[in-house]
């Protein structure tokens, strides 16, 4: 017997555990060029970089202040406080752009491994989010990974942000209470920790020669636990 076969549901943190390229929200971006390919014509080059640059910044001060796990604000709340005098239509439209740069994408071999999974293991993702997740719905629909789900709990949909238990309660909420449920993802803080705390058996993918109490197992990537046999090191 694997590692893996002692568990009947896996849940997944998405960023960093099996979606890469994400959150590329840095100086470097082009977001005028994104703001006109979703539809944006009224704000220049510089508005729509200034605009963006304190919108991002505070969203990273809240995410980064313990008191605000339950009380995160939206990407659309942000953008609105800083009170521009904009139309509604560039609100949304930037609202896109931030939730494009979020945006990233399942490498072959790790979609390949989601299916594998999905024919053995109830599956469900456990994400922070800042945008509205209906990019990242319409992405997995369109790779045919959507249905290997069978929860999907996205902070944005409210205001809390892992580690939150609010959002694995979530999740163990939509499975059997009597299941053998492995949490696995990135972040030891925001994943590994609460997972532990609420009972759950937790993979935590980190760099080689990471440990931790919390973590039942440590893997670099999310494809070597169909490697750990049934007493992992």
């Amino acid at each position: 017997m694997s590692f893996l076969d002692r568990f009947s549901v896996l849940l997944l943190d998405m960023n960093g555990t099996f979606v890469f390229g994400h959150d590329r929200l840095g100086p470097e971006e082009d977001f005028f060029a994104t703001y006109v390919r979703e539809g944006g014509r009224h704000l220049d080059r510089e508005g729509v970089a200034a605009i963006l640059t304190i919108t991002i910044d505070e969203l990273w001060r809240a995410y980064e202040d313990p008191a605000r796990v339950d009380d995160f604000p939206s990407v659309a709340e942000t953008l609105r406080r800083l009170d521009r005098g904009m139309s509604h239509t560039d609100y949304t439209i930037l609202e896109s752009v931030v939730a494009f740069h979020e945006l990233g994408s399942v490498p072959p071999l790790h979609e390949q491994f989601l299916r594998e999974l999905a024919t053995t293991h109830t599956l469900g993702i456990v994400s922070n989010l800042w945008s509205r997740p209906d990019r990242w719905i319409s992405a997995f629909q369109k790779a045919g990974l959507l249905a290997l789900f069978k929860t999907l709990v996205f902070s944005s949909r409210d205001r809390s942000i892992k580690p939150s238990k609010r959002l694995f309660q979530e999740a163990l909420a939509a499975v059997p209470h009597d299941a053998s449920v492995l949490f696995v993802g990135d972040s030891l803080e925001r994943d590994i920790i609460p997972a532990k705390h609420l009972g759950l058996a937790t993979a935590w993918i980190a760099p080689q020669g990471s440990a931790a109490s919390a973590a039942d197992v440590v893997v670099e990537s999310l494809l070597d636990l169909k490697q750990i046999g049934t007493a992992p090191h």
